[in-house]
């Protein structure tokens, strides 16, 4: 019987089963964590987190971010924007909590979209299918938004 145990258990280790979150571009050193999972959503999903850091070493030195100038900030605050309304269309207002005026130059965002890719006959368009990174450097947190239709 221990044995059916030990095998569950390692394979929901290995499945992933207990992380929600799968995408593996959550910087490793985070102190703390909160994540908000589409509990309906399968292939479309609405996920949103927040990970708070010691120091904003590991989100600087990352060369996966970029550091925001005062040109990115409107294109990130629409992204903002867009995942709230989908949020509130959603009745999940309560799990999220991101106020745009932290975003200033200085900070750090990574963006990856499906923009201008195929689907089909037709292309996806800006806010279709979306993950945004984006680190208060004030705070030492990184926000974490998905959504895709």
């Amino acid at each position: 019987m221990k044995k059916i145990y030990l095998i569950l258990i390692i394979t929901l280790f290995l499945t992933g089963c207990f992380n929600n979150l799968t995408d593996s571009d959550i910087p490793k050193g985070y102190t703390e964590k909160e994540e908000y999972y589409d509990k309906n959503g399968v292939q479309d999903y609405t996920d949103y987190a927040k990970y708070t850091y010691k120091t904003k070493d590991i989100i600087g030195s990352n060369k996966d971010y970029n550091k925001v100038t005062t040109d990115d900030i409107n294109n990130i605050t629409e992204y903002f924007d867009d995942f709230k309304s989908v949020m509130e269309s959603k009745d999940r207002l309560k799990e999220y909590d991101f106020d745009v005026t932290k975003i200033t130059e200085g900070d750090f965002f990574r963006i990856k979209t499906k923009e201008g890719e195929s689907i089909g006959d037709s292309k996806y368009q800006k806010f279709d299918n979306y993950t945004l990174y984006f680190f208060d450097t004030e705070t030492l947190t990184l926000y974490y938004i998905h959504n895709n239709i």
